[in-house]
């Protein structure tokens, strides 16, 4: 199998993004969702980006935010790629000239004509959320419904955690994933431990196949 990429999300410190550069993550998510309680300042997300390596491409995570808040935000701090989690649409998410990658909500049902929806996106992250549209709720959704409508990279996101995210790439067989709660044993602080294993569990399952 390919080597799949990790992304870790919603980090909020220097310790934690080393730690998951250290050791292998392709992407680190820095949420900017003004209503989650994983966002941070745009002051903490300057130190983190200042301390990696580069070995990481850095994610920013906005959901139905404001146009100005957003342009804020990219135009203070190097961020590679952004992704939309909320109700945007195309010409929402490319008006700030970056790459992003589109969130969709398992609980829409709505995985049909993705790629005529965001031509443009580099890829799709497929999530459980609850009703603020926000992911990272340590919920996995309905692995049945894996049928979805794009020729783009697939990223399975929604409560995956070291135990269950070697069945999810056994199913999906997906260009990555995502996880963010699943590596947290209090509500929003990531356990370092937790992220050495879920990455270490990934890459070895991909080596396998």
């Amino acid at each position: 199998m390919k080597n799949i990429k990790v992304k870790i999300c919603g980090i909020k410190n220097v310790e934690t993004a080393l730690i998951a550069e250290q050791n292998g993550a392709d992407y680190i998510g820095l949420v900017f969702c003004q209503k989650s309680k994983r966002c941070i300042s745009i002051n903490k997300a300057k130190e983190i980006i200042l301390a990696l390596n580069n070995k990481s491409s850095v994610v920013a995570l906005f959901s139905n935010d404001k146009e100005d808040y957003i342009k804020s935000v990219i135009s203070s701090i190097n961020v590679d790629i952004i992704q939309f989690h909320g109700d945007e649409t195309e010409h929402d998410c490319t008006k700030f000239g970056l790459p992003y990658i589109k969130g969709i909500s398992e609980s829409t049902d709505d995985f049909k004509n993705l790629d005529k929806k965001f031509p443009n996106s580099e890829a799709f992250i497929i999530d459980s959320h609850d009703d603020d549209g926000l992911g990272g709720t340590g919920k996995t959704f309905d692995w049945s419904k894996n049928k979805f409508e794009t020729k783009k990279p697939i990223i399975i996101a929604g409560g995956l955690n070291c135990d269950n995210v070697e069945d999810a790439i056994k199913v999906f067989l997906p260009y990555g994933v995502d996880v963010s709660s699943g590596v947290e044993l209090e509500d929003g602080k990531k356990d370092l431990n937790l992220i050495k294993k879920f990455i270490d569990t990934v890459k070895n399952e991909a080596k396998s196949e």
